[in-house]
C-alpha cells in the first residue's frame, strides 16, 4: 500500500490559496469510475502519483452534458435534475442537450470580460462539420457536442468577442503548442473513441500518455513553471454519478498529494476560476472552496488581474512550500526587467511606485540556496493620479476657438467632476461630469491661463492642471499637423480662423509643395485628412472673405515617410468589443501586394488586405491588446510595420 504524505488532509480546512497560472488545461473523460482509472488507466494514474490526486471527488450528476455544465457553470441548468444553484436558471438541459442557449454566467463569459485567451480542442469537429451546433456521431465521426460544454452557452452561440473562432479542432493543439501559441485556458474533448465513452479507459489513457506528454514536456511545466493540467471524468461507470478519478498536475503541485477532501465538479470550477485571477464565480462555485490542499508556489492577492490602478501599487502575496524552505520572496517588474524588492520569509506586503503604463509584476519564491521555487504573475495598468490636458498645447497660439481636451484619474477617491477655469479672467468656463472634457470655448484675444481641476463626490478639489496659450486677434490656426512632424501618407489637418473686421467664407487648404489645391471648406474651421506622397511638403490653409479674397493664411511643414499608418483606433484608447481598424501605407521604392493585421497580444492573424489600405471592424476579447498592421511587397516580405496599443472593456 502506498504512504500516505503528511500533507494528507481529510477535510475541507486547506489553508492555502491557489497560485495563479497563465497555462491551464482541463482534460474531461467519460464514463469511468475512480475504481476502474485506477485498474485500467496506468499512465494518469502514475502521473496522479506524481503529482495529485484526489480520493472523495464525487461527480454531481449522472448524464454527461450536465457535468460539463457544472465544470463550466456550476449548475445542471435543470430544475428537473438538480436543484438550481443561487443566480443559475432552467434551460431544460439534460443528459444530452438543452432546451435553450444558456444566458447564465460562465467561465467562457468571465473569460472574455477579463481579456482571457481561451480554446476548446475538440476531437473529431473538422471531421464532424466543424460547426458549434454540429450534433453528436456527425458524419459518421464519434464527435460528440454533449462532450463539448461550450457550444451549449449563448455566449458562444451568438459569437460574442469571436467565441466560435475558440472552439478548433484538436489538430490545432499540436500547433498551437509548437508555436508557443496555447492560450491561457485549454479544454482537450476526445472524441468517443479516446475519451472513455465508447473506446474504453484503456484507449482514453493511451490518448492521454501521447497528447498531455509533449505538453507535459513545455518549459511552463518545469520547475519554476505555472502550468496546470487537470483530468477529471463527468461520472462513473455506466454513465452514473459517483467518485471519479481527478488528478491534478503541475510543477506548482505539491508532490504526491493524496487528497481525501470531498469535490465536486464545482470545486473545479472555483479551482479554474482563481488560478485564471477571475473574481466571479458562477453558480455553485460562489460556495466552493478552490481546491487549494494540492498546492504550492506564490499566491499574489493585490493587486488583481487585470487591474488599473494608481502609481501607488500594493503587492501582496504569499508562498507555500511544504517540501522545501523558503528562504525569500522576490518582486520583479518584468516589463521593465527590474528588481522592485526582495523579502525574507514567504510573505510581502508592500507598495511600489510604478510608471504609468503597463505592467507585468511577478513574484517568486527562492529556497535556502536561492534557486527558484516557482513564481506568480499579475498584469497592471499603472496611471498618475491627477489632470492631464492634452489639448491645447502649452504656449501654443490659437485663434478664438479653443478645444479643452483633459482627462483625469484618482486611485484613491472617485472623481465626480471637472471644471475648466480661465485663471486669467477668473471666468469658470464649464463644469463636466465624471472624468473627462472634450469641449471647445470662445476666447477673447490675448493671454490666457486655462486651468482644469478634478473634484471627489464632496466636490473638494483633488489636483488642477494649467495651459497657458495667446488667443490671436485675427488670422489663421493650425493645431494639427505639427510643424515639422513626420507623418504616414494619412495626414489629418485641422485648422480654425478669425477675422475681426471681416466675415469668413471658406478656408483652402494648399499643398504648397506640389502647387495642388487639396479642398475648399466653407465656414472658419476645417478637419479633414488628407493621402499625401512620401516626401517633404508644406501645407497651407489661408482664409477667404465674402469676396473670395485671402485674408490671411497660415503654413507648417511635414514630411511624410514611407511605412504603415494606423488612423484607428488610436494609440491608447479604450474601445468596445468591435474595434474598427483603419490603416494605410505607402512605399516610394516597392509595390504594396497587401496588408495584414495581427493581434500581437494573442499571436492572432486578423485578416489580409489586399492593395495598401484596410477599413475593418473586428470583435477582440476584453483587456489590453497590441495591434500590429505590416505591409508586404510583391514577394510577400514585409517592408514595414506600426502598432497600436489599447484596452477592450469588458
Amino acid at each position: 500500500m502506498m504512504a500516505v504524505p503528511l500533507f494528507l488532509l481529510l477535510a475541507a480546512t486547506a489553508q492555502a490559496q491557489v497560485p495563479r497560472s497563465s497555462h491551464v488545461v482541463l482534460v474531461i473523460d467519460e464514463n469511468t469510475s475512480f475504481s476502474t482509472t485506477m485498474a485500467k488507466m496506468p499512465w494518469l494514474v502514475s502521473q496522479g502519483n506524481a503529482n495529485g490526486y484526489a480520493t472523495n471527488y464525487i461527480s454531481d450528476t449522472g448524464g454527461s452534458l450536465m457535468d460539463y455544465l457544472w465544470l463550466a457553470s456550476g449548475s445542471c441548468h435543470s430544475s428537473a435534475n438538480c436543484t438550481l444553484p443561487a443566480g443559475t436558471h432552467n434551460f431544460g438541459c439534460s443528459g444530452d442537450s438543452c432546451a435553450s442557449p444558456i444566458t447564465d454566467d460562465s467561465i467562457f463569459q468571465e473569460m472574455d470580460r477579463n481579456g482571457i485567451s481561451w480554446k476548446v480542442y475538440a476531437q473529431s469537429y473538422a471531421a464532424a462539420g466543424g460547426s458549434v451546433t454540429t450534433p453528436d456521431l456527425a458524419n459518421g465521426t464519434f464527435y460528440y457536442r454533449r462532450h463539448n460544454g461550450a457550444t451549449w452557452y449563448a455566449e458562444v452561440l451568438n459569437n460574442v468577442n469571436g467565441a466560435q473562432s475558440k472552439i478548433v479542432d484538436l489538430s490545432q493543439f499540436a500547433t498551437d503548442l509548437a508555436n508557443g501559441a496555447l492560450p491561457q485556458f485549454s479544454i482537450i474533448a476526445p472524441d468517443g473513441l479516446n475519451d472513455g465513452h465508447d473506446g474504453g479507459p484503456v484507449a482514453a489513457d493511451s490518448f492521454l500518455r501521447n497528447t498531455m506528454t509533449p505538453l507535459l514536456q513545455q518549459p511552463f511545466f518545469q520547475r519554476g513553471g505555472d502550468g496546470l493540467l487537470i483530468v477529471t471524468f463527468d461520472n462513473g461507470d455506466f454513465d452514473a454519478a459517483g467518485r471519479v478519478y481527478t488528478a491534478v498536475i503541475g510543477p506548482q503541485v505539491i508532490p504526491n498529494t493524496v487528497s481525501a477532501v470531498a469535490y465536486k465538479h464545482e470545486n473545479t470550477l472555483r479551482t479554474l476560476l482563481d488560478v485564471l485571477g477571475i473574481a466571479a464565480h458562477p453558480g455553485a462555485s460562489a460556495s466552493a472552496s478552490p481546491m487549494s490542499d494540492f498546492f504550492a508556489g506564490v499566491s499574489i492577492s493585490s493587486p488583481a488581474q487585470n487591474a488599473t490602478t494608481g502609481a501607488e501599487v500594493l503587492v501582496s502575496a504569499t508562498a507555500s512550500e511544504p517540501i522545501a524552505p523558503i528562504s525569500q520572496l522576490q518582486v520583479w517588474d518584468n516589463t521593465t526587467g527590474q528588481k522592485l524588492g526582495v523579502f525574507i520569509g514567504s510573505s510581502v506586503n508592500q507598495t511600489f511606485t510604478l510608471a504609468a503604463g503597463p505592467h507585468q509584476l511577478i513574484v517568486e519564491d527562492l529556497d535556502n540556496s536561492f534557486q527558484l521555487l516557482h513564481k506568480s504573475s499579475v498584469n497592471v495598468t499603472a496611471k498618475l493620479d491627477g489632470v492631464t490636458i492634452t489639448s491645447p498645447a502649452q504656449n501654443a497660439s490659437t485663434g478664438p476657438q479653443v478645444l479643452v481636451t483633459a482627462g483625469a484619474f484618482e486611485s484613491s477617491a472617485p472623481i465626480s467632476q471637472l471644471q475648466v477655469w480661465d485663471n486669467t479672467t477668473g471666468q469658470k468656463l464649464g463644469v463636466f461630469t465624471g472624468s473627462s472634457v472634450n469641449q471647445t470655448f470662445t476666447l477673447a484675444a490675448g493671454p490666457h491661463q486655462l486651468i482644469v481641476e478634478d473634484l471627489n463626490t464632496s466636490f473638494q478639489l483633488l489636483h488642477k492642471s494649467s495651459v497657458n496659450i495667446t488667443v490671436e486677434a485675427g488670422g489663421v490656426t493650425i493645431t494639427s499637423p505639427a510643424e515639422n512632424a513626420s507623418t504616414g501618407p494619412q495626414v489629418q489637418v485641422i485648422a480654425t480662423a478669425f477675422e475681426s473686421g471681416a466675415p469668413i467664407s471658406q478656408l483652402q487648404v494648399w499643398d504648397n509643395t506640389t502647387g495642388q489645391k487639396l479642398g475648399v471648406f466653407w465656414g472658419w474651421s476645417l478637419n479633414q485628412t488628407f493621402t499625401l506622397a512620401a516626401g517633404p511638403h508644406q501645407l497651407i490653409v489661408e482664409d477667404l472673405n465674402t469676396s473670395f479674397q485671402a485674408l490671411h493664411k497660415s503654413s507648417v511643414n511635414i514630411v511624410v515617410a514611407d511605412g504603415v499608418t494606423i488612423t484607428s483606433p488610436v494609440q491608447g484608447a479604450t474601445t468596445g468589443q468591435q474595434v474598427q481598424v483603419t490603416a494605410i501605407a505607402t512605399e516610394s521604392d516597392a509595390p504594396i501586394s497587401q496588408l495584414q493585421l495581427w493581434d500581437n497580444t494573442t499571436g492572432q492573424k486578423l485578416g489580409v488586405f489586399w492593395g495598401s489600405s484596410l477599413n475593418q471592424a473586428f470583435a477582440l476579447a476584453a483587456g489590453t491588446h497590441q495591434l500590429i498592421v505590416e505591409d508586404l511587397n510583391t514577394s510577400f516580405q514585409v517592408l514595414h510595420k506600426a502598432s497600436v496599443d489599447i484596452v477592450v472593456a469588458p
